[in-house]
């Protein structure tokens, strides 16, 4: 088989390496639930995974936790919307030692090492065949419909064909490349939600650390104030980014209203072991009684630094940040710190910390753009050691034990099927007949994509929302299932279907489904929909049996 360009002159000959019922490109959530869900469902199955390892942003994002926020919260009672097998995964990276036990009612903390691990056994087990190290770089369209990918590695170029192609690559790159439409970025401008880089940190004196967090003093609103001032001056916007308001425009909330800590209570748990949750915030500044929040420990709350934003503010003013990469205006960066903090987190012990990068702005799907990004990334995480090091006690010893290779990402490009899932879709807990998974627990989460601070948007939650199959189904091109982040929505959408939860659940959808393809002969468009639930149901998937 071979591949011709008449215009300029060359062929390149690439040989047949082999013919799957399923190929499943991509090894992050979706990939990885789409790869175990069609093989088993009887389909000989090959995922292809760019890198070295398996897990995507849950492990070599640095994101550090599995993602199963499918738990409504409803006078205080959590009701899972999200099963199957995402959390089948929890429980036995849970029966190892690699995540904390009981059910999460948000992210549980995994030890990204110890699900690596656990994924490649999975995939054994399955029988998945796995090709790590592997770059897809085309697609085999005939008459409309995908008939396999041309792939790259240290063996050559290579074609893999297919009965069913499950794009999980997380920016629609399969879809793309076979001619669906997609969009990028919001609808008005194209703006991207910012990628992260996060690092974890060690070295960390905790016992000096609380003893400067307990003495920060609290801010009256006149140094409130002028702090504020400072900030909006230098990083775009004096209020933290997680003032979140309604689609709109509506303030939901800013801080909740909260009580000093008791710090005898923070000592009782280091003098039995235990780590308490401390987190560096990056904007509050140290709390007015009554009106700001702050850290817990063990549910308790711990004045914020005050300290830590004025350090903040003078280190810029010392030359020593580089301004914000992707910004709108030439802002820089908040001080994120602690995020989540300092806590047993995965592997994380006492004395070490989750930081870094929370937001930098360019074009996910141009990768001249991503690999400036990375750079950038990573010189503005040895900032931030630097700062700590330099300015806050407790970190004089401070290095960095782990961070990401591969960074952080919200999103890139959304294919355009043949249902767009709406924002108003999710506020209304929209039910679908095609449904295959459901999404909770949160409405719409966006992001700033200015870099300018006080931009996050989060729409109340009111019940689980359906996600129907035509969303994983491009239009005009067939032999191809999309899972992931890169199904099709609206900008706004897309903030509440791309937690790691409701990805796997589509994965789970998209393999059963190219599994069922396969099986009865039709494409992927044309499969039973009552077969294909019943069987999601079968599965351990939550389904509400749709009407209308």
């Amino acid at each position: 088989m071979s591949i011709n360009n008449q215009d300029d002159g060359f062929s390149t000959s690439l040989r047949l390496a082999k013919k799957k019922d399923v190929v499943v490109v991509g090894g992050g959530p979706a990939g990885c639930v789409a790869a175990l869900s069609a093989a088993r469902n009887g389909a000989d199955v090959m995922l292809i995974e760019r890198v070295g390892y398996l897990g995507g942003m849950m492990t070599g994002g640095g994101i550090g936790g599995i993602g199963i926020n499918g738990y409504i919260i409803e006078k205080g009672v959590g009701t899972p919307v999200v099963k199957g097998i995402s959390l089948e995964i929890l429980h036995r990276i849970q029966a190892i030692g690699g995540a904390p036990e009981g059910d999460p009612i948000a992210r549980h903390p995994t030890d990204s090492v110890m699900m690596t691990s656990l994924l490649d056994d999975m995939m054994e087990e399955a029988g998945v065949e796995v090709l790590f190290n592997t770059m897809v770089f085309d697609t085999l369209v005939e008459d409309g419909r995908v008939k396999g990918v041309a792939i790259a590695n240290k063996s050559g170029g290579q074609i893999m064909l297919a009965d069913v192609v499950i794009d999980a690559s997380a920016d629609a790159d399969i879809a793309a490349w076979a001619g669906a439409p997609f969009n990028h970025g919001r609808e008005e401008d194209g703006r991207h939600h910012g990628g992260s880089m996060d690092m974890q940190i060690g070295g960390i004196d905790v016992d000096r650390l609380i003893a400067y967090l307990r003495a920060q003093p609290l801010l009256t609103e006149e140094e409130r104030a002028e702090l504020d001032r400072e900030r909006s001056e230098l990083m775009g916007g004096g209020r933290p980014p997680n003032v979140y308001k309604s689609l709109d425009g509506e303030t939901l909330y800013s801080e909740p209203v909260v009580q000093p800590t008791d710090w005898d209570e923070v000592d009782r748990i280091r003098a039995a072991g235990g780590i308490p949750r401390l987190r560096l915030s990056p904007a509050a500044g140290g709390p007015i009684p009554g009106k700001a929040t702050a850290p817990r420990v063990d549910g308790k709350y711990v004045p914020l630094p005050a300290g830590l934003d004025r350090e903040w503010v003078d280190y810029i003013k010392a030359g020593k940040v580089p301004l914000l990469l992707g910004a709108v205006a030439p802002v820089y960066p908040p001080p994120r710190f602690g995020s989540p903090g300092i806590f047993r987190h995965g592997k994380m012990r006492d004395g070490q910390m989750m930081s870094g990068v929370y937001e930098v702005w360019y074009d996910h799907t141009n990768e001249e753009e991503v690999s400036k990004s990375l750079i950038y990334r990573r010189k503005l995480n040895r900032v931030y050691l630097s700062f700590l090091r330099e300015r806050i006690p407790g970190f004089e010893d401070a290095y960095i034990v782990m961070e990401s290779p591969t960074g952080g990402a919200r999103e890139g490009r959304r294919i355009i099927g043949d249902y767009v899932l709406t924002e108003q879709d999710v506020l209304a807990g929209r039910r679908f007949a095609d449904a295959i998974a459901m999404g909770g627990p949160r409405g719409p989460d966006l992001h700033s994509v200015t870099g300018l601070w006080g931009e996050g948007v989060a729409s109340p939650f009111k019940a689980p929302y359906d996600i129907p199959y035509r969303c994983l189904l491009p239009k005009d091109v067939d032999g191809l299932i999309v899972a992931g982040r890169c199904v099709s929505t609206t900008f706004a959408a897309l903030g509440a279907v791309r937690d790691q939860a409701t990805c796997m659940s589509m994965g789970e959808a998209a393999g059963a489904a190219a599994s069922l393809a396969c099986r009865t002969g039709v494409p992927p468009r044309q499969v039973d929909m009552a077969s294909l639930q019943s069987r999601l149901v079968d599965q351990g998937v939550l389904l509400r049996r749709a009407e209308g």
